[in-house]
């Protein structure tokens, strides 16, 4: 009778263990699929800040129009966007003014900001990434910019 009682109890400790171990498992499963999705979520919202500024980039390069447009950060989180040798950090509500230039034989658009930083290395005059710490998405645009 006593060895009944003790293997009962072993079995429900082995229940219990194994219970423990397959929620541990799951949580992780969970917690990491959330984190992946908000990943996701900034990717697609970064994918549509660059398509904007190409929107912008194009029609002043084709209108030959100065137009400005406000950026604004995606919720608290900030963002730098990166072109030529230059980057703009987004932590607030930053004007970016794109305007027509020409340059010998060459037209290009070029972009202002306020909060612009010149940097040491060039990217290629039509690729526009958008950095968000962690990980960042690049565009190649139709036009060059500067």
């Amino acid at each position: 009778m006593f060895s009944k009682r003790g293997q009962i109890s072993i079995d429900a400790v082995l229940a219990i263990s194994f219970i423990l171990l397959v929620s541990a498992i799951l949580t992780y499963n969970v917690l990491h699929t959330i984190e992946n999705i908000r990943n996701t979520e900034l990717v697609e919202r970064g994918y549509s800040i660059l398509d904007i500024f190409e929107n912008y980039a194009l029609v002043a390069y084709s209108k030959d129009v100065t137009l400005s447009k406000t950026f604004e950060p995606i919720g608290n989180r900030g963002y730098t966007i990166r072109f030529s040798n230059k980057e703009i950090v987004v932590n607030g509500e930053t004007t970016v003014i794109f305007k027509r230039e020409y340059d010998g034989n060459i037209t290009y658009v070029h972009v202002t900001s306020s909060n612009l930083n010149i940097l040491p290395e060039t990217l290629p005059p039509n690729i526009v990434t958008i950095s968000f710490g962690d990980f960042y998405v690049s565009k190649n645009i139709s036009v060059r910019i500067r």
